[in-house]
């Protein structure tokens, strides 16, 4: 329930440039959220995942992995909530969060914009649906 298997991870570059290239966009700061709504389809999970952290953010890489490792755990921690929402709709969402902030996040203010991500992400997917 509180893991992260490879499966929920966005990879692979056809897959990251059809989102970038169709994806819808929303801000949610620090973040910057590119998301793609799709029909379920069998093997792949309700809700993938990727992140990214732009040197300009920082040149320390220490710092850009901080901030992508406090974004996947709290990722790891709420997803369970969303992912059984939208199985229950045949929906499938892919989403990148981009980090465009200035400071260096505390680990409970990255925790709750995920989860702001998340419950709009929900929202958007019940607007689409109807």
């Amino acid at each position: 329930m509180y893991s992260l298997p490879k499966s929920e991870i966005l990879r692979g570059k056809t897959s990251i440039d059809k989102l970038f290239g169709h994806g819808q966009r929303m801000s949610e700061y620090p973040f910057r959220v590119i998301y793609q709504i799709n029909p379920s389809s069998e093997g792949i999970p309700a809700l993938r995942f990727g992140i990214v952290v732009p040197k300009r953010v920082s040149k320390l890489a220490h710092e850009r992995n901080r901030i992508k490792r406090l974004a996947r755990e709290a990722y790891r921690l709420n997803k369970h909530i969303y992912s059984a929402a939208l199985e229950e709709r045949g929906k499938q969402v892919d989403f990148f969060l981009v980090y465009t902030g200035k400071i260096k996040p505390v680990s409970a203010k990255i925790h709750d914009k995920i989860i702001l991500i998340l419950q709009r992400l929900t929202q958007d997917h019940d607007a689409t649906a109807e």
